[in-house]
């Protein structure tokens, strides 16, 4: 009965071990992430009128990625197709 406190622990502590995370690395990786949206939609927000390297500036670029990656969902989950595909029920004549 002794060793299910300590193997419950011992999981514990692995599993808690694999949440730690490297500060250093996230920053790097956003501010890469942010560079990026600045290069791809920054030109077309400062067309729309928007002053550069402003608050509104940034809100555009934001929602410019925003809308671009959830284009992106759509486009992967249209039409669903996989092995178990049926036709959908409109198609089928009645």
């Amino acid at each position: 009965m002794v060793t299910h406190p300590i193997f419950m622990l011992s999981l514990m502590a692995l599993l808690l071990g694999g949440c730690a995370s490297d500060p250093v690395a996230e920053q790097k990786q956003a501010t890469k992430l942010m560079e990026y949206k600045i290069q791809v939609h920054g030109p077309a927000c400062e067309k729309l009128g928007f002053e550069k390297n402003t608050d509104k500036w940034r809100e555009c670029i934001q929602k410019e990625y925003e809308q671009t990656m959830i284009r992106q969902q759509y486009r992967q989950n249209y039409p669903h197709w996989n092995p178990y595909y049926e036709r959908p029920f409109y198609y089928y004549r009645r």
